[in-house]
């Protein structure tokens, strides 16, 4: 077990699984047994057991013992289902991207009379009591925060956006990713593009991971050169845009084109590039991806793939739906095409990257 968690959650963690397994479907063995099994005081197991019964995922009957609540299974429902997002997306539900998810799950929950509250992992208190309000939740998931997912599970139906769960039992609706990308550098190719820049980023997640794997294929589909230095590490915020954007243009042999991971970094680069006397497409052709509602206001309007957003809150919901009527979905895992949209960011390359003296 990983000693650098707080043991109490190490137990709780331990209870919860033996419940998903099955292996405890009623009684909890005695705490001093647990003790004695898992290692630990007396105390330890006491405060778990303790948190997991003021959950609700236990409960405990005077002189019989503490029992796994499957009550909780029945319990009446509210027609309140919850947005989970990370505390470490510091944006929060004012991103650009995130703020459109919400609005779109929210109304269509509207449709079926269900209301849509947001609440994240900053406030472990919050969580717990949050959840036995809740009928359902989606969430968007980072591996990081894996075990606040199956924490979720255990107290009501979940189904998880942006990324799959590594619990490939709890249902997901996703972007193809990888494709979106491999489209987008076909169609920069087609415009002759030669030399791409690609912007990634935060890759400790498929998103990333698929978005700069799309850029490599795309790469090889044309039989163009794999280059570190057209590889800018960013993390999603317009202010790595302006230091991407710095940094392609300092490069002795800049790329014609730039395709960013998200539009707050293609939005960010054209700023920049702007500030430096590049003129956009003609110095510099710029993709981003998500098509927020500024992409179509800027000058030019920024060429972008188009998140799926409102399919995303359709899929989502009917799936979510579906557990909390208990019903077995018909596709568990989801992964909806995104398009490419061209405005004005982009064109042919005009042959050079020269800023105004």
């Amino acid at each position: 077990m990983d000693t650098t968690i707080p043991k109490y959650l190490l137990v709780e963690d331990h209870i919860r699984q033996q419940i998903r397994q099955r292996k405890i479907t009623d009684r909890l063995p005695g705490e001093r047994s647990l003790a004695n099994e898992l290692g630990f005081s007396y105390m330890t197991v006491r405060k778990a057991v303790d948190n997991l019964v003021a959950e609700g995922v236990l409960f405990r009957i005077p002189t019989k013992g503490t029992f796994v609540n499957n009550r909780q299974q029945n319990k009446s429902k509210t027609r309140t289902i919850g947005y989970f997002l990370d505390s470490s997306i510091k944006a929060g539900l004012t991103s650009p991207y995130y703020s459109l998810i919400f609005n779109a799950l929210e109304k269509e929950a509207a449709r079926h009379d269900y209301t849509l509250v947001y609440f994240t992992d900053s406030e472990t208190a919050k969580l717990k009591t949050i959840l036995g309000k809740l009928d359902g939740v989606i969430a968007s998931c980072f591996e990081r925060i894996e075990h606040y997912v199956q924490r979720i599970k255990d107290r009501a139906p979940v189904v998880v956006i942006d990324n799959s769960a590594a619990d490939k039992s709890i249902p997901s609706v996703i972007i193809d990713n990888f494709n979106a990308l491999t489209d987008t550098m076909d169609y920069l190719c087609s415009l002759g593009h030669q030399r791409i820049g690609f912007m990634t980023g935060l890759v400790d997640s498929d998103v990333g991971k698929n978005r700069l794997g799309g850029y490599q294929t795309g790469l090889t589909r044309h039989e163009l050169p794999y280059d570190e230095t057209l590889v800018f590490r960013g993390n999603y915020s317009f202010a790595s845009g302006l230091e991407g954007a710095a940094y392609f243009a300092s490069l002795a042999q800049p790329p014609s084109a730039i395709v960013c991971a998200n539009d707050s970094m293609a939005l960010g680069a054209m700023s920049r590039l702007h500030q430096e006397g590049y003129r956009i497409p003609e110095d510099f052709s710029i993709v981003g991806f998500d098509d927020i509602e500024v992409a179509s206001q800027v000058i030019p309007p920024l060429t972008t793939v188009a998140a799926p957003v409102q399919e995303i809150a359709r899929e989502a919901f009917a799936l979510l739906r579906a557990l909390i009527e208990e019903e077995v979905p018909q596709n568990r895992h989801i992964a909806l095409p995104a398009k490419l949209i061209v405005r004005e960011s982009s064109a042919a390359p005009s042959g050079g990257n020269t800023a105004a003296a």
